[in-house]
């Protein structure tokens, strides 16, 4: 409804999320990865899903209210579970929870790949990956600096991977 009443003129989203009524385009392909601060002792071995229950989480829930994600639902299809000590609401935060603790997150790998002080390995689990991409209306089709605007974030998107 934003875009249709022109309060915006795009929106990041999962492409899975997208309207049908709207243009969309894909960016990326999101994996996860475990991250934990550098000197942590998960970071250092083989992070078996023993050790990877075992240890305690933080995840993000936008809502702040959540103790499961997307990894609880993973773990769940294989009779597991993990301990989840703390939600928060913004991946902006996470990084300095992670520094000055050992908690251990899930997170997405781009958000988390460059972080000074944070160690990230794979998961011992699969956990469902993501497509992020663009969304706009027919409104904003045509005009050249909305084109413009999703045609460097586009190529900012394809020249760099993680």
């Amino acid at each position: 409804s934003q875009l249709e009443r022109g309060d915006i003129d795009l929106a990041l989203v999962t492409t899975h999320s997208t309207p049908p009524d709207l243009h969309a385009r894909p960016l990326f392909d999101e994996r996860y990865v475990c991250v934990m601060r550098e000197d942590h002792p998960a970071a250092q071995g083989e992070l078996t899903l023993d050790r990877f229950c075992a240890l305690e989480h933080a995840l993000v829930s936008y809502a702040g209210d959540r103790f499961e994600g997307i990894t609880d639902e993973a773990l769940a299809r294989i009779g597991r579970r993990r301990r989840v000590a703390l939600s928060v609401a913004s991946f902006l935060i996470l990084p300095e929870i992670l520094r000055a603790s050992d908690l251990v997150a899930v997170a997405p790998s781009r958000l988390a790949a460059g972080i000074g002080g944070l160690a990230l390995r794979e998961p011992p689990l699969a956990i469902e990956g993501f497509t992020k991409g663009m969304a706009w209306h027919e409104r904003t089709h045509h005009d050249p600096a909305p084109r413009w605007l999703r045609d460097v974030l586009y190529r900012a998107c394809a020249d760099s991977s993680v």
